[in-house]
């Protein structure tokens, strides 16, 4: 005997047919209690104020991370201070002693020691915003939270270390017979133009 197909089962009640709009009475109830789609991209100002509504989250982060990076070196926090001054000294022996480019130059070392450290400061945060996120990806898919609370995690790491070699500047530049003055507090929006600059750049990287 010949089979009959079977008519195709409908469509659960309620539920918008593929190719179609939403239900304007079910985007009303979502709406009502604050539904939202999944994986939804924020707008820019909102993903700001999440953001910033975190910024206990990133601190915290941050401050963890830095200790935890140098417990268990022997010189604990000192490497902070020590690498950017092995950098400058390394330097001051190629460019200084080997070139002679500190010929003409005043307060040579005070110069070479600011720039190493500022580059540090970049180059640093650049790579570790390569790995903020790839390198915490328990974190990512453990909680629900912006993503670029970890590159600027790992940004204001960077600057709480170039802080400390500030305070080493300091010194050297007092060494050196500089006097303070007012223009010394320019470094206060230069510094957060460059962290700003590199937050930036840790952030493409990231991605």
């Amino acid at each position: 005997m010949p089979q009959t197909l079977a008519p195709p089962a409908s469509a659960p009640a309620g539920a918008p047919a593929s190719g179609t709009s939403p239900d304007p009475e079910l985007s009303a109830l979502a709406e009502r209690h604050g539904l939202t789609v999944s994986g939804a991209r924020p707008s820019l100002s909102e993903y700001v104020r999440q953001l910033w509504d975190r910024r206990h989250f990133i601190s915290a982060f941050a401050g963890a991370k830095l200790t935890a990076q140098y417990s268990q070196a022997k010189l604990g926090q000192v490497w902070q201070v020590a690498t950017p001054l092995l950098n400058a000294l390394v330097y001051y022996l190629i460019f200084g002693l080997l070139i002679g480019t500190r010929k003409g130059v005043d307060d040579f070392v005070p110069f070479l020691v600011t720039g190493v450290f500022i580059f540090t400061f970049t180059q640093s945060s650049v790579m570790a915003g390569t790995r903020s996120i790839s390198g915490n990806l328990g974190l990512v898919r453990a909680l629900h939270f912006p993503r670029a609370c970890l590159p600027v995690s790992f940004c204001l790491m960077q600057l709480q270390q170039l802080l400390f070699s500030m305070g080493v500047l300091v010194v050297i530049l007092l060494g050196y017979g500089q006097v303070p003055t007012w223009s010394w507090l320019l470094a206060i929006p230069a510094l957060t133009l460059q962290f700003v600059f590199n937050t930036g750049l840790a952030m493409v990287m990231a991605r």
